[in-house]
C-alpha cells in the first residue's frame, strides 16, 4: 500500500478543480464549481466541486469523494494506481520499498512480453499465409477488418514452439514466458511448447489498455474449444472483464453496461453499435467484477443465452446485486441464440428492441421459471417454492408469487385465486419444514395469512423507509455539523452521535465530535479522507456541498432536532408495541395488563393510534 504521508500530501496539495477540469467542463457556481456529471447521463448539471473542502459530489447519482476517489473512478484505477498517477502529476517524490520496486519492475517486464506477443499474434493473422484460415473464420463470422484490428485479434500458428523460439530470440527468457502463461512445460524438467497453437487469439486487456492475458479459440476439432491464459501475476480471470478498456467511456456516456458471456458476443455487439458491452471471462459474476462495474455505472443489462450455465448462476446472484445497489435488467434472447448470432440475424435494430424490452431481475426470474415449467405441475410448484424461498424481501416475494400464479392460470380469475392459495400453502409448508430441520432459520413468510402475524406484527417489525421529511431534517443537521463549527457544537449538545438514524451519519458525527474535542475541526475533511471508506467519503462530500441557508431561520435547528427525536421515539414505541402484540398472541399477557394500557396511552399521545 502507498505510504500514508504520500496520501496525505496528495490530499493537501492537489488542486481538485484543476484535476477535475482535465475531464469535465467546470463552471463557477458561488464558492463551488458545477458541471454535467461524467458518471451518468443528465441534462442539468448536478455535479459540484468544492475547492475549499477538496471534495466533489453529484446530487444526481450520489457519487462523491475526494480527488483520489475522482481519479480512481474516472480512470478505473485501483487505489495504489491512482496514488501513483497523482504523485507523478504533482511531482511528489515517492520511494517505494525495494520489494515494491522489484514487483513493479517485474510487472512492467511481463507487460512488455505480453505486448510483444500481441504484436506476434497480430502479424501472424494479417501478414502470413498460415493466418488465412483465421481470416476466413472472421469473414464467416462477419467480423470486419476494422473491428478485428480494434480488438487486436491475432492467430497462433500450429507449430509446437513458434512463439517460444521467437520470444527467446527477442530477449525474453523461458522463465518469463512461463510466468505469463504463453508456454507450458512438456514434462518436469523438460522443454516447453506454446500454450496456444492453431487458434484465433483474443488479447485480453485491463481497464487501462495493458495486455494482461490471452484467449484462444480452436479453428479445428480440438478441445477445449476456448483456452485462456492461466492465473498469472497479471491475470486473474475473476477480476477481468473483456473489452472494458474499449467500453468504459461509452458505459459512462450511456449510463449502463451490457454484460455478455463470450469474446465473440462482445465483439459482435461493439461492431453493431453497442460499445458499452463487456464480457465475463467464463466465470460467474462475483464481488470483484461487480465492484469493477460499479466504478462506471449502477445499471447492468445482462444478455446471456438461455441455455448457459452462466445464466443460472446470475439468476442466483440477486443478493449480490442488492448488496451493491445495482439496477439489473435481463435481455430475453430467443431460444437457441446468443448475442452474436442474434445480432447477425436481426441486426442492430433487433437487438436494440430487445434492450428496450429488457425485464427486471424479479420479472425475468419468473419468466425463466415459467419457460422451464409451462404448467403448474408438481415439479413446477416445487421449483417455484424453492425460488420464492430465496427472496428475502416480503414485498418482492409476494409480487413474484402473484406473477407466477398469473402466468400459470392463463389469467383466468377462478384459476388465479386457486393457484395463489396453492403456492402460498406450499411455501408455508416449505418454511415450516426448513424451520424444523434448522430452527435458527426464519419461520413462515411474512405475508402469511396467520391473524397473529399479519398484518399488525409484520407491519410493525418490518424495517420501513425513513419518511422524507425526517430524512431531510437529519441531512440538514448533518450538513451543518460538517460545515460550521458553531452549529456543530450546538447540535452535539442536543443530540448524541448514536441518535442519528443512518449509520454513516453516526460515524461522521463521532468524527466531528472527536475533532471538536481535539480542537481540530478544520482538519475534518482530511480525517474523513484518511479514515473513511468510499461510501463514507461520498456521504461527506454531499453534506459538505449542501446549502445551509435554512439555518438562518428562527428555531430552525431546534425544530429539526425535535423532529428527529420524535421519530426515534415513535419507532421505539412501535417496536415495543410489536413485542407486546407478540406476547398477546401467545397468551403471555392480556389487554388488561397495565403494561399494555401504558403503551396504548403513550401511542395515543404521539398520535400513532392503533392499527
Amino acid at each position: 500500500m502507498p505510504d500514508a504521508n504520500v496520501v496525505r500530501l496528495i490530499r493537501e496539495q492537489a488542486n481538485i478543480v484543476d484535476i477535475v477540469s482535465a475531464y469535465v467542463r467546470l463552471q463557477p457556481s458561488g464558492k463551488s464549481y458545477r458541471a454535467l456529471c461524467p458518471f451518468h447521463q443528465e441534462k442539468t448539471p448536478s455535479f459540484y466541486v468544492s475547492p475549499d473542502k477538496g471534495f466533489w459530489h453529484c446530487f444526481g447519482c450520489g457519487l462523491g469523494g475526494d480527488v483520489i476517489d475522482f481519479v480512481q473512478r474516472i480512470e478505473g484505477l485501483t487505489f495504489p494506481e491512482a496514488i501513483a498517477k497523482l504523485a507523478r502529476l504533482l511531482g511528489i517524490r515517492w520511494r517505494p520499498s525495494p520489494t515494491l520496486r522489484r514487483e513493479e519492475w517485474m510487472r512492467e517486464r511481463l507487460l512488455q512480453l505480453n505486448q510483444w506477443a500481441v504484436d506476434f499474434f497480430e502479424r501472424a493473422l494479417w501478414t502470413s499465409e498460415v493466418g488465412e484460415r483465421a481470416r476466413l473464420y472472421l469473414f464467416q463470422r462477419q467480423v470486419s477488418t476494422n473491428t478485428a484490428r480494434l480488438f487486436r485479434l491475432g492467430y497462433a500458428p500450429s507449430g509446437w514452439d513458434n512463439l517460444a523460439k521467437a520470444a527467446q530470440e527477442a530477449g525474453f527468457p523461458v522463465g518469463e514466458l512461463l510466468q505469463v502463461g504463453l508456454v507450458q512445460r512438456v514434462r518436469e524438467g523438460g522443454g516447453v511448447i506454446d500454450r496456444f497453437r492453431d487458434r484465433l487469439i483474443f488479447p485480453i486487456f485491463n481497464a487501462q489498455g495493458e495486455p494482461i492475458g490471452f484467449g484462444g479459440r480452436t479453428l479445428g476439432e480440438g478441445e477445449p474449444k476456448y483456452l485462456n491464459t492461466p492465473e498469472t501475476p497479471l491475470f486473474q480471470k475473476r477480476k477481468v472483464l473483456y473489452a472494458l478498456h474499449l467500453a468504459r467511456q461509452a458505459i459512462r456516456e450511456r449510463g449502463e453496461v451490457v454484460l455478455v458471456e463470450g469474446y465473440m458476443d462482445a465483439i459482435a455487439l461493439h461492431q453493431a453499435g453497442f460499445p458499452n458491452t463487456v464480457a465475463t471471462m467464463g466465470t460467474a459474476l462475483n464481488t470483484d467484477t461487480v465492484q469493477i462495474l460499479k466504478r462506471y455505472t449502477n445499471r447492468l443489462v445482462i444478455a446471456y443465452d438461455r441455455d448457459s450455465a452462466g445464466l443460472n448462476a446470475v439468476l442466483r446472484s440477486a443478493d449480490l446485486f442488492r448488496q451493491h445497489e445495482l439496477e439489473v435488467r435481463f435481455v430475453d434472447l430467443p431460444e437457441g441464440t446468443d448475442p452474436d448470432s442474434f445480432v447477425r440475424q436481426a441486426g442492430a435494430a433487433g437487438f436494440r428492441e430487445l434492450l428496450e424490452r429488457a425485464e427486471s431481475l424479479t420479472k425475468f426470474r419468473v419468466t425463466w421459471l415459467v419457460c422451464r415449467y409451462p404448467h403448474a405441475t408438481t415439479e413446477g410448484l416445487q421449483a417455484a417454492v424453492r425460488f420464492l424461498a430465496t427472496l428475502t424481501d416480503p414485498i418482492e416475494q409476494k409480487s413474484c408469487l402473484q406473477m407466477l400464479a398469473e402466468e400459470w392460470s392463463g389469467r383466468q380469475p377462478e384459476r388465479l385465486e386457486a393457484l395463489e392459495r396453492a403456492l402460498h400453502r406450499a411455501l408455508v409448508r416449505y418454511w415450516r419444514q426448513q424451520h424444523r430441520q434448522s430452527p435458527q432459520r426464519s419461520p413462515t413468510p411474512s405475508f402469511s395469512s396467520d391473524p397473529l402475524t399479519d398484518p399488525i406484527t409484520a407491519s410493525l417489525t418490518t424495517t420501513s423507509t425513513i419518511p422524507l421529511g425526517v430524512l431531510q431534517a437529519e441531512q440538514d443537521l448533518m450538513a451543518a455539523l460538517v460545515q460550521d463549527k458553531e452549529l456543530a457544537q450546538r447540535i452535539l449538545a442536543s443530540l448524541a452521535p448514536e441518535e442519528f438514524l443512518l449509520s454513516r451519519h453516526q460515524e461522521i458525527a463521532r468524527l466531528v465530535k472527536a475533532c471538536l474535542e481535539d480542537e481540530t475541526f478544520q482538519d475534518l475533511p482530511l480525517l474523513i479522507g484518511e479514515l473513511g471508506e468510499e461510501e463514507l467519503r461520498q456521504t461527506f462530500s454531499g453534506l459538505s456541498l449542501r446549502d445551509l441557508s435554512w439555518a438562518n431561520a428562527r428555531n430552525a435547528l431546534e425544530d429539526r432536532v425535535h423532529r428527529l427525536r420524535r421519530y426515534r421515539m415513535e419507532q421505539q414505541l412501535r417496536r415495543q408495541r410489536a413485542e407486546l402484540l407478540q406476547k398477546l398472541s401467545t397468551g403471555q399477557i392480556s389487554k388488561d395488563d397495565p403494561t399494555w394500557q401504558v403503551w396504548q396511552e403513550t401511542l395515543r399521545a404521539l398520535k400513532l393510534g392503533t392499527r
